[in-house]
């Protein structure tokens, strides 16, 4: 099964695509919406997790197209469906042993920081769900980038500090944590330093 020629409904109804195959996987990003909606965070968190293994161990798709996927969510307004398919993307990518491709995950140019942005733009409610919710999965993604063993210290660095803590610290700004921002922003100068120790 391949999602290469998909067509995205926010309700999934006429959603043509392997997704749709998988009947699980449409009701279970709706699962996911409401459990952000009645800010029930546990339950997302594992939710999330049935997402990422049905998407990752079922579906014959590669990191790229998984990110077009979660893109194509994010034009469409399914902004909190969007969530874990760019996580479900990050994973893939992790296997592939590609840190570029996990951090385009991330990007404000439609990754998981512009998700935040736009969630918090429609509602400015959903910086609780961004700060309690989202923001710790980006750690826990980068996490997974700094374990990777497939590429090498100067690459790890430049894209942890350039890219990654870069938009962790943007959207941790959109939730008023300066001082979690102005943390991960001293963390990617540190690595930052390193990486260009290293190129140079």
């Amino acid at each position: 099964m391949r999602i290469t020629q998909l067509t995205v409904s926010c309700n999934f109804s006429e959603t043509s695509s392997s997704l749709q195959e998988l009947n699980q996987v449409p009701s279970l990003l709706q699962e996911y919406k409401s459990c952000l909606a009645t800010r029930k965070f546990d339950e997302a968190k594992k939710t999330n997790k049935d997402i990422n293994y049905l998407i990752t161990n079922e579906i014959n798709a590669t990191g790229e197209e998984l990110l077009s996927f979660a893109r194509v969510l994010l034009r469409a307004g399914c902004i909190e469906e969007s969530i874990p398919v760019f996580l479900a993307a990050a994973s893939l990518f992790n296997k592939e042993g590609y840190l570029m491709g996990m951090s385009w995950c991330f990007s404000g140019g439609g990754g998981m920081h512009t998700a935040n942005w736009r969630m918090i733009a429609r509602d400015v409610t959903m910086k609780e769900v961004v700060k309690r919710h989202v923001i710790p999965l980006m750690h826990d993604v980068k996490n997974q980038m700094l374990e990777m063993t497939s590429v090498s210290d100067k690459d790890k660095c430049f894209y942890y500090m350039s890219l990654v803590l870069g938009y962790i610290a943007r959207s941790e700004e959109l939730v008023d944590d300066d001082v979690a921002a102005n943390e991960t922003r001293r963390k990617g100068a540190n690595y930052g330093g390193r990486s260009k120790r290293n190129v140079l």
